[in-house]
């Protein structure tokens, strides 16, 4: 493996296409989005093998959440108490030490059956150290950028600096990220999503909808970062 190969620390993916895959396939939109749990999991394992210690896959947008129908809202939730489930079950979240965050406007978004489970997923797996799963839900990157403004504000700050604005981020403790994934054929990131922590990042772009995105899609996805210099703003 050569030095820029061990560059890769952190993909972020954007699994987007749920609906309309289950639209090609004659299924109702919550099919498309627990097709999408199930291959969150799958593709999580497969990162790990090929070395990626962190992980983040954005399972929802602050507007999905709160102007989708209600009906779509409760499968989305049903979704995410089956993902974190898993993972609360999974042996190998233990044995490759996963650590489980939860990002986002969530706690006040979803029911509370779902924070539950979603905080026991956190709480679990809070001591390790090995490798990170991120989930974004209730994520949007302009909220979470005018909520760290905001606090660098009340704080009393002068002056905001890199390190200052970071810190102040709900993705302050993930290290930059060096690949993004977006799935669905759309081309371009949506609502700002971690916009600070993206600004170097290569992206890589799919026509395929995320229900369809497996190993080898991952793996061609990783080629393509390898194949490319980051410059990273030189």
């Amino acid at each position: 493996m050569s030095n820029k190969e061990k560059q890769l620390n952190h993909i972020a993916i954007i699994p987007d296409g749920n609906r309309r895959w289950a639209k090609s396939k004659g299924l109702l939109a919550w099919q498309g989005h627990m097709k999408a749990g199930e291959k969150m999991v799958e593709v999580l394992k497969h990162a790990f093998t090929l070395g990626i210690p962190y992980v983040t896959i954005w399972g929802g947008s602050y507007d999905n959440l709160t102007k989708r129908d209600k009906g779509e809202i409760d499968k989305l939730e049903e979704v995410y108490r089956i993902l974190a489930e898993q993972l609360i079950n999974d042996p190998q979240v233990k044995e490759k030490q996963v650590r489980v965050r939860v990002l986002g406007e969530w706690p006040k978004l979803l029911k509370e059956e779902t924070i539950s489970v979603l905080r026991k997923a956190e709480e679990i797996t809070k001591d390790y150290k090995e490798r990170g799963l991120t989930l974004l839900v209730g994520y949007n990157g302009d909220r979470e950028m005018i909520d760290a403004i905001n606090t660098l504000l009340k704080g009393g700050v002068k002056e905001v600096t890199d390190e200052s604005l970071k810190s102040s981020l709900w993705t302050r403790d993930l290290p930059p990220v060096d690949l993004t994934i977006r799935t669905g054929g759309e081309p371009h990131l949506s609502a700002g999503f971690m916009m600070w922590d993206v600004r170097y990042s290569q992206l890589y772009f799919t026509e395929k909808y995320w229900p369809d995105f497996g190993k080898q899609d991952l793996e061609e996805a990783v080629n393509y970062y390898n194949s490319k210099e980051r410059r990273m703003g030189k």
